[in-house]
């Protein structure tokens, strides 16, 4: 069925079928074609110079794609088409590799143009107060048992590279998996969670005796590459039902800039990061599986591993956007073009994203359930005891409803489950009047009292986002009164709001206190690092970690 597919004809059915439309699908130089009422053969196609809007020339339109698979070639009406001689490769890559699309050429400029010397005082106060974040995220995934999983593995695999918390040294890719994981484990990272790919970034600094400021500019790349792809259109969570493939791309860029790739060795790495590793998104559905929290630090691992082998001369396919079968052809074709930088005013993605404290997380949960837990929550609590709630109707936005509202998230039986459950994350925060981390232990979401209250609760879509922020809540009581309560826009988080962040995660997972300032001091200024393995010996051992030997549940599980 695969070869039969393959066979098929790239020609949209069409009356007339022009240069422009050849090249768009891929028909260039070497291919032969002609009408037969005229007998006339086309001029061989010339090269393109950018990749602009969907109606570009040099992207392959979803539609023609589709009916393309509806006939073949010999079957067009008036045309036949043929492929002979005349294709020349004058790329000059290494090994005879092929021209890169254009899309894969714009990122490696991007890439290879920037470097530490960029980076403003403005960016760098961002990247600070973001490092903390993620700092204090480490600390709150440390211990679980995704990451103890990746601990002891990565015993088995020496390395020059750190794995935060168990001072285990290991290779790039698994520091880049469980230092990504540990950052990511909780949900509880900033949104829109690209900060897992610092996991790779430190990983591979480290290795290299990179310093501080290197390390930043790789971080400013790979949140740049992952937000100009998403703003294509292609964003991280597709019609398709790809999860966050994007952030495997990100990591080898950053990854790929520290290890002084040149742009042939960047396309490379850009093509192995994202070719061999398209993540389903079945794994945010129904029951949650220890992948949920983990799936994106496999991509961060899977961006390392395609940038050591471009490093030692791996190539990859040219054209992993736009060539026949690649990028765009599974997803659909760029709504927009694609742009460096991705702000208007020049900024860079990772200060347009977090500027202002925007982006943070304020609760320890799913990015569905903030609004409910920052501004309905506390209303809710103040208007009635949970003895009193005789139901609870939720109108929610309708991709939130389908990930953490299905109907397994009325029966969690695991933390990944617990925290991207919708009527859990209410009930749980109904009764306990708050959500931290242990709001997802196994005593807490078998709880009778909470799972009673679940019972009471109903959820449906919500068609119109603007009406409460995607979020309303109706709570009627026994006694036969209701109210409606609405949802309103995420307050940003300060830099005091910050600091308080990770100075409880730091007290909660028994970080001392002397620990916690000293690498918060260090961690908040990377620009002054000469070796980025400094700061991170400072957090190579923390908390209170269990011997990997015992395979007991962790204590946050």
């Amino acid at each position: 069925m695969g070869n039969r597919r393959r066979a098929r004809s790239v020609i949209p059915r069409s009356s007339a079928l022009g240069r422009r439309d050849l090249i768009k699908l891929g028909i260039g130089t070497g291919v032969g074609w002609k009408a037969l009422p005229l007998g006339a053969q086309q001029l061989p196609a010339l090269p393109t110079d950018g990749l602009g809007q969907t109606s570009s020339q040099n992207v392959q339109h979803w539609p023609d794609i589709q009916k393309s698979q509806e006939v073949a070639a010999t079957t067009q009406t008036g045309y036949t088409v043929s492929t002979g001689p005349g294709w020349v490769n004058n790329s000059g890559r290494a090994f005879g590799n092929g021209p890169m699309d254009e899309c894969s050429r714009r990122i490696v400029e991007f890439v290879s143009s920037y470097s530490e010397s960029k980076l403003t005082d403005s960016l760098i106060e961002t990247i600070n107060y973001l490092m903390v974040d993620t700092l204090g995220t480490v600390y709150g995934g440390f211990e679980s048992e995704p990451i103890r999983i990746g601990a002891r593995l990565a015993q088995t695999m020496p390395g020059p590279c750190t794995v935060f918390g168990y001072g285990i040294k290991t290779t790039y890719e698994m520091a880049a998996f469980t230092n990504a994981a540990m950052i990511r484990h909780t949900d509880f990272n900033a949104a829109p969670h690209n900060n897992e790919m610092f996991g790779g970034v430190l990983a591979v600094g480290e290795a290299l005796h990179s310093t501080g400021p290197q390390v930043m500019a790789a971080m400013v790349i790979a949140y740049e590459v992952v937000t100009a792809i998403g703003n294509t259109g292609l964003g991280s969570y597709d019609p398709s039902g790809w999860d966050c493939p994007y952030h495997s791309v990100g990591a080898a860029m950053g990854a790929g800039k520290l290890m002084g790739l040149d742009r042939d060795q960047l396309a490379n790495a850009l093509s192995l990061a994202l070719v061999p590793h398209m993540p389903m998104y079945v794994c945010h559905i129904g029951v949650q599986s220890m992948w949920k929290g983990t799936h994106s630090a496999e991509q961060v691992r899977n961006g390392i591993w395609g940038a050591m082998l471009a490093r030692e001369g791996m190539t990859g396919p040219a054209t992993p956007f736009e060539g026949r079968d690649g990028l765009i052809a599974h997803i659909g074709p760029f709504t927009r073009d694609l742009r460096f930088p991705t702000s208007p005013d020049g900024r860079m993605a990772l200060e347009t994203i977090h500027r202002d404290g925007g982006g943070y997380k304020r609760i320890a949960s799913e990015g569905n359930t903030q609004n409910f837990h920052q501004n309905i929550a506390p209303d809710l609590i103040r208007w009635t005891r949970p003895e009193e709630i005789a139901s609870i109707d939720v109108q929610f936005q309708y991709f939130g409803w389908q990930e953490i509202s299905d109907p397994p998230k009325w029966d969690p039986r695991n933390r990944e489950t617990a925290d991207h459950s919708m009527p859990y994350n209410i009930a749980r925060h109904i009764l306990d009047k708050q959500i931290y981390l242990d709001s997802f232990t196994k005593e807490k979401y078998m709880d009778p009292a909470v799972r009673e209250l679940m019972n009471r609760i109903t959820i449906r879509p919500l068609l119109d986002r603007s009406i409460g922020q995607g979020t309303v809540v109706t709570v009627d009581k026994k006694s036969g009164e209701q109210r409606v309560f609405l949802g309103k826009a995420i307050a940003p988080m300060s830099h005091a709001d910050l600091i308080e962040k990770y100075n409880r995660l730091a007290d909660f997972m028994q970080v001392s206190k002397e620990q916690r300032e000293r690498a918060r001091a260090q961690w908040m200024n990377l620009r002054a690092s000469k070796d980025i393995a400094e700061p991170i010996q400072t957090i190579a051992k923390f908390g209170q970690a269990k011997p990997l030997s015992d395979r007991s549940p962790a204590r946050i599980a």
